[in-house]
């Protein structure tokens, strides 16, 4: 087995691991923020703690591991996810709120590591033809977190009687114990940037592409965030059960990543700019159908299955291209910033879902979704990332 080979199933089993965490904290985080919440409107609180956790790390995040390498960095974030599951667990157990959020956002700190697995998928490519297979490989084993996760989440949220949700973050925490050993296998070497401390120096350009492809990264994200964080609470108001609202978040998880194996054959036929094009058309025909007068389970699976699938086409479509906006030497920075911006917009968002869903409804959620997702078509249609230069060296 080669090296690259080597690295990006290592990488893969990583993503895998770390989408089960994700995807598990996703189904049992506003919930049990809902369990415990002095207010309604504050059910979402613990879902906006982790995002400003990971807001807070994600710039961070970056330099750390342009200086330690992935192995190094993946393997830290496993250990902050090990005890930040604890620690949810510790405040569900003495039903104190404010130390689920403290829980929460150590989380989120544990996944801003986690949405570097992409730009590592790339680094272990040698053309641009394998960064397509690459990236494809690693997102798509997110599929394998997106059912486990949520299964787990279903099964152990009520394990222990005195401790409603407790369950599922012990076995939260023993998952990131199983991602730390997996990435002690990836190469020490990997992501390091020997002459980081250099590039410091070097005059940092963002051009008007970079602006423009971080904004359809983080409209990308920030649709998809606003939409899966509501869709619990939305479920259960309408009289769903857990198992119910598990097997829509299943389904959501898995058409967010599976579609990861066709993209590089569809990038063949309509490029990335067409990818997505069809991402949004799919989020936003997802959204159209929270319109639809009798919320059904079948439709939720719809409305959670085209979200997953437009968040997919978008955001790795916008990864595809944000690549060749920045010179090899600035990818941490550049990196680094553009997660920044994504997550800056998902903050928004994810407190923006909790107010949504309380105060008013889910098409009230869904209305919000629509013009961010035309606001993308349209800067896709007027080819405007083609028609800037990407002069980063002069």
């Amino acid at each position: 087995m080669n090296n690259i080979s080597k690295n990006m199933i290592i990488l893969a089993i990583g993503q895998a691991l770390t989408t089960t965490v994700v995807s598990l904290l996703t189904l049992v985080s506003s919930l049990s923020g809902n369990f415990l919440a002095p207010l309604p409107s504050l059910s979402t609180l613990p879902v906006t703690a982790t995002v400003i956790g990971t807001m807070c790390m994600i710039y961070p995040a970056s330099i750390i591991m342009g200086k330690l390498g992935r192995k190094n960095g993946f393997m830290f974030k496993a250990s902050i996810g090990f005890f930040g599951g604890l620690i949810c667990y510790l405040a569900l157990f003495i039903h104190n709120f404010y130390i689920l959020i403290l829980g929460t956002f150590i989380l989120g700190v544990f996944s801003s590591f986690g949405q570097y697995y992409r730009f590592a998928a790339i680094e272990v490519a040698k053309n641009e033809e394998e960064k397509h297979i690459a990236i494809s490989v690693v997102t798509g084993a997110g599929v394998i977190g997106g059912i486990v996760g949520p299964f787990l989440g279903g099964s152990y949220a009520q394990s222990i009687s005195n401790t409603p949700y407790g369950g599922a973050f012990i076995v939260l925490s023993v998952v990131c114990i199983l991602l730390a050993i997996s990435q002690f296998w990836l190469s020490a070497d990997l992501g390091k940037i020997a002459n980081i401390t250099n590039s410091k120096t070097e005059k940092f350009k963002l051009n008007q592409s970079f602006y423009l492809i971080t904004l359809i990264c983080a409209i990308g994200f920030s649709v998809m965030t606003l939409v899966m964080n509501a869709a619990p609470i939305s479920l259960h108001h309408d009289g769903f059960n857990l198992r119910d609202t598990a097997l829509v978040l299943q389904i959501h998880f898995i058409l967010m990543y599976i579609p990861s194996f066709f993209n590089p054959s569809i990038i063949k036929r309509i490029g990335v700019n067409g990818l997505i094009s069809v991402g949004a058309f799919c989020s936003l025909l997802a959204s159209l159908l929270s319109f639809y007068p009798e919320q059904t389970k079948i439709i939720y699976i719809v409305e959670l299955g085209l979200a997953g699938i437009g968040w997919n086409f978008i955001f790795n479509g916008g990864t595809l291209l944000l690549v060749n906006t920045y010179s090899p030497n600035l990818k941490v920075k550049a990196q680094g910033i553009n997660s920044l911006f994504v997550y800056s917009a998902n903050v928004f968002s994810s407190f923006g879902a909790g107010f949504l869903i309380t105060q008013y409804n889910w098409k009230a959620v869904n209305s919000v979704c629509i013009p961010l997702l035309i606001l993308v078509l349209y800067l896709i249609a007027i080819k405007k990332v083609h028609k800037f230069k990407l002069n980063l060296f002069s």
